[in-house]
């Protein structure tokens, strides 16, 4: 469903006519077909200016992050500031640019705390999958940040996404916010297929603490909320707007 607007018109004709269901009406269009190699087919990645700056602060005073352009040595500053928020929103619906799991949590945390499990191949003894010890994230020097922290995610979120999100989920208090995420973390593992066909599996099991399995099934959030088509016609996020609303009410009890 993520990606099927990529291929909904591809077919061997020049152009094919469509019928557009809109406000009551029907509209019909005939489009032009292209060549595959003459269209932007890229993946959506969630972060549609790359040099835009990962933090601000909303107002009411809540702090918004975006790891689609996060850097790690930007994160003291960062949350040096975000220390005088009353909470704090992760936006994760994008693929993060760098990898964030253990410093941001830093700041996050007062004890260590259980993220992940995985489980891997023994090669010695094919169909034999061994499963680790739980990992943790860790504290840093400093206290960790007091507000409430919401992590905002979606179809988008994939693999490392999916990853950090189940790190700052074990953030205690943390409410992840949106829509189930792409169920696509772990490795990268390259098969080529009979008629030199390449494609890609997951090469390690991905689980929660208690073995709760993520691949195939994705994160799924506490509270769903997804963008309608009136909220895109408005130009709103209205996931980003419910975050601001669940922080705004838990700081007023």
């Amino acid at each position: 469903m993520r990606n099927i607007a990529r291929g909904l018109l591809r077919g061997p004709t020049e152009q094919v006519a469509v019928l557009v269901r809109r406000n009551g009406q029907e509209l019909p269009f005939t489009l032009n077909r292209y060549l595959f190699s003459k269209l932007n087919l890229g993946l959506e990645s969630g972060t549609p200016d790359p040099k835009a700056p990962a933090w601000r602060v909303l107002p009411g005073n809540i702090g918004y992050l975006s790891l689609g352009t996060i850097k790690n040595q930007d994160l003291p500053a960062i949350m040096q500031e975000a220390q005088g928020t009353k909470g704090l929103i992760i936006d994760i619906r994008n693929y993060p640019s760098d990898f964030v799991v253990f410093t941001l949590t830093s700041y996050l945390l007062s004890k260590p705390a259980d993220f992940v499990r995985f489980s891997a191949p023994m090669t010695t003894y094919p169909g034999l999958f061994l499963r680790s010890s739980p990992l943790q994230i860790a504290p840093g020097k400093k206290s960790a940040y007091s507000g409430k922290v919401v992590i905002l995610v979606n179809e988008l979120s994939q693999s490392n996404s999916e990853y950090t999100a189940m790190a700052l989920r074990a953030v205690p208090g943390a409410t992840v916010l949106g829509s189930t995420t792409a169920g696509a973390d772990g490795n990268v593992s390259a098969i080529t297929l009979p008629g030199n066909i390449n494609t890609y599996i997951s090469g390690i099991g991905v689980y929660y603490p208690n073995g709760r399995e993520t691949q195939r099934v994705g994160i799924v959030p506490d509270i769903e909320v997804k963008p309608t088509i009136q909220g895109i016609r408005e130009g709103r996020d209205q996931v980003l707007e419910r975050a601001v609303t669940l922080l705004e009410n838990s700081a007023a009890k």
